[in-house]
């Protein structure tokens, strides 16, 4: 089996319903849900853990949708594991901010700046890429937050892609 089946999709969708609504669970039975608030300041609006734990798995099921779309009209197909390796290298990305964050660590904006560069050369904005730096990053800054980045950052590596594939057309002679 090397595609995104619907089974797959329901499964996995499953599996991130019953996590963030555990930890939303968890936290309302210990202290309280907690809110989000748009770049950490409190003047800002905020947004509790529990809106995030509804939209999220329908986010989910929206770019595993998209994922499985791109794998049945790509040629040749990438398969589930490159597929499940750029999820997880997203996922190790974002939990390494969150973690950077959490800890008082300097370092996010540049890791955010690498990933811009690499932007250039390969295709970040893809769906896998942009699910698991949500997955990853959700249990610290909730689920809305970096949907919302998230989307924004993907669209600016799309820009990127798209730019560095306009320039690479130009600079490389045709043979």
């Amino acid at each position: 089996m090397n595609k995104l089946t619907l089974k797959n999709r329901l499964l996995f969708t499953l599996l991130v319903t019953l996590l963030v609504w555990g930890h939303v669970i968890w936290d309302y039975f210990h202290g309280g849900v907690p809110t989000h608030y748009l770049f950490h300041d409190k003047d800002m609006p905020g947004i509790p853990n529990w809106v995030g734990a509804i939209i999220l798995p329908f986010f989910t099921w929206f770019l595993l949708y998209r994922i499985q779309k791109r794998s049945d009209a790509a040629d040749p197909n990438p398969g589930l594991k490159l597929i499940g390796l750029r999820f997880l290298m997203a996922a190790l990305v974002a939990i390494g901010i969150a973690v950077c964050f959490t800890l008082g660590i300097e370092i996010p904006g540049f890791i955010l700046l690498s990933i811009l560069g690499l932007g250039l050369f390969f295709p970040l904005y893809y769906s896998e890429f942009l699910l698991g730096w949500v997955l990853g990053s959700a249990f610290t800054f909730g689920a809305v937050i970096p949907m919302g980045f998230g989307s924004l950052f993907a669209l600016v590596c799309f820009l990127l892609f798209l730019i560095g594939s306009i320039v690479k057309k130009r600079l490389v002679p045709k043979t």
